[in-house]
């Protein structure tokens, strides 16, 4: 356990042993010792693949109002940086595993954020979802594997087509890879992946390997998105600090 990081709960189910530890006001979730979510209810940046989540929602220019899914809760990375930064008039989260969303509801209290969550498995709730489509769709789909994580649902065309048609006219659809050789291997590799989208953008940081890959119906550039980001007072101040330090690429 890391210096000055206190044990605050512990479960084992089915083979996997959950915690959660604390550093101050920063929690943290883990399966099997691999970190799966880090919370803090007034920080928006954690500096680690969190942040390549919501960053691509800054593609949406400010469109209001939004609506927004989360695939893969976890413990509620997202929750916080999520309400502060869109404010969404309709968010909803998803999660499987039922200790994920135990610990999300009574430790990191991510339903204070008004966010209604969903103890279902992923593919189910997307293929029965029969309301609105959503502004941003984030896919983060991962489950605990031995020591490691991998992910829970495969890249196929398939799955991809039924995230697509969750996504709104002018909407992003966010997907997490466990690094760029995952998503190369993956059908979301090919060419078939842009039919109906205008760009396909890669988002990394030097914290970790994932390849978090980026979709959007609109033509847009990541000049944009970064004027943005400058435009925002605390958003600003984790750029210049590099804290907040991402990658964004275009691919198509």
């Amino acid at each position: 356990m890391a210096l000055g990081m206190a044990l605050v709960w512990r479960d084992t189910r089915d083979g996997v042993s959950y915690e959660v530890r604390n550093q101050g006001r920063t929690m943290r979730l883990y399966a099997n010792d691999v970190q799966h979510s880090e919370f803090h209810p007034q920080r928006l940046v954690t500096g680690s693949v969190w942040d390549l989540l919501w960053l691509p929602g800054f593609f949406l220019e400010k469109k209001a109002p939004l609506r927004v899914l989360v695939l893969g809760l976890g413990g509620g990375s997202l929750v916080p940086p999520i309400r502060a930064l869109f404010d969404p008039i309709d968010f909803h989260a998803v999660e499987l595993d039922e200790l994920h969303l135990y610990v999300a509801r009574r430790f990191f209290a991510v339903e204070d954020f008004a966010v209604e969550c969903h103890c279902a498995n992923a593919v189910d709730f997307v293929q029965s979802w029969d309301g609105e489509p959503f502004d941003l769709v984030i896919e983060d789909l991962f489950a605990p594997s031995d020591r490691t994580v991998s992910r829970a649902v495969n890249a196929t065309g398939r799955w991809f087509g039924s995230l697509s048609k969750l996504v709104a006219p002018g909407g992003v659809l966010v997907m997490n890879f466990g690094d760029w050789a995952e998503y190369k291997r993956s059908w979301c590799g090919g060419e078939g992946a842009m039919r109906g989208w205008s760009n396909r953008f890669r988002f990394s940081t030097p914290d970790c390997h994932n390849a978090v890959m980026v979709w959007t119906r609109d033509a847009v550039e990541t000049s944009g998105l970064r004027f943005q980001l400058h435009e925002h007072p605390k958003l600003n101040a984790e750029l210049e600090s590099g804290r907040l330090n991402y990658r964004a690429i275009k691919l198509d």
